[in-house]
């Protein structure tokens, strides 16, 4: 039951300097009130290098960990984000299928078994037939390597129009029927599309494994502090009990890489686990 399991949420990394080190992210997180930390592996040369190191981030980022006794348990991969994996350049694509299996690599060094996706076909004016028959194409290369090593990967539901409701990722999800392609909903991306967030999650929560819990408004998908958007995080919480739910939660928010931002944080995860507090008793 999910009474007889504390309320954990995580944090997502970039709402934490990235000027600071590993062990410093645990302990700003810890003391805020989180329970563990997303990372994020976004299309930045100082996050994306990561990849390719030969495996010396993971193995600090391991040992930060066992050192802290705090955990890295999901990866957010938004490099996607600048490599569509439906883009009609080929180039691109492959390199986004290729980023996409390095960070498989990454995960299974650092003991992350989720990674969630950001699933792009392609931006703007590009979008069409052609980039979505390339994004599905993709997905199952993707999806065929990330098996072999028992790592989960999860596709969120997205600001833009495709993929912008749980149901249009749901139904990739059963198209593949893997247990290794999984949906990752966004309440706060769900919101600023126009869809209910609650009544999304009932619909499809035997395919969610992650959500990212985070303020928006219509239009408006980002920097919305915590009670200042639309988001009714009181039914969230209930729609999460009545569907059961016992996946990862993250806190999503986004410091741009200035210390003062962390002071908010404690904050946050008040709101959030009051808010909450239906789900957390099981009710």
């Amino acid at each position: 039951m999910i009474s007889s399991v504390p309320l954990r949420i995580g944090l997502y990394e970039k709402a934490l300097s990235n000027k600071i080190s590993w062990e410093e992210k645990f302990d700003i997180a810890r003391k805020s009130g989180f329970d563990f930390v997303e990372m994020n592996i976004d299309g930045s040369d100082d996050r994306l290098c990561r990849l390719y190191d030969e495996g010396k981030s993971a193995r600090y980022v391991t040992r930060a960990s066992e050192e802290c006794g705090f955990s890295v348990l999901t990866m957010a991969l938004t490099a996607n984000r600048a490599y569509p994996l439906g883009s009609e350049d080929v180039s691109v694509r492959e390199r986004a299928v290729e980023i996409v299996t390095r960070a498989v690599d990454y995960a299974l060094a650092a003991g992350i078994r989720l990674i969630h996706l950001a699933a792009y076909d392609d931006h703007g004016e590009k979008c069409c037939a052609a980039t979505e028959r390339n994004f599905f194409r993709s997905v199952e290369r993707c999806v065929s390597y990330a098996s072999r090593y028992g790592v989960i990967l999860a596709l969120e539901t997205m600001d833009t129009g495709f993929m912008a409701g749980g149901e249009a990722v749901a139904s990739v999800v059963r198209a593949f029927s893997s247990p290794f392609l999984q949906c990752y909903a966004d309440v706060g991306n769900l919101t600023a599309n126009g869809i209910d967030a609650p009544s999304e999650i009932l619909k499809i929560s035997k395919h969610i494994v992650g959500i990212h819990l985070k303020d928006a408004r219509a239009g408006i998908a980002r920097d919305v502090p915590f009670g200042e958007g639309d988001v009714d995080f009181v039914r969230v919480g209930e729609a999460l009990s009545r569907a059961r739910y016992a996946g990862i939660l993250v806190a999503e928010m986004w410091s741009y890489d200035d210390a003062s931002f962390h002071s908010y944080l404690p904050a946050a995860g008040k709101f959030l686990r009051e808010k909450l507090a239906s789900y957390a008793q099981g009710s």
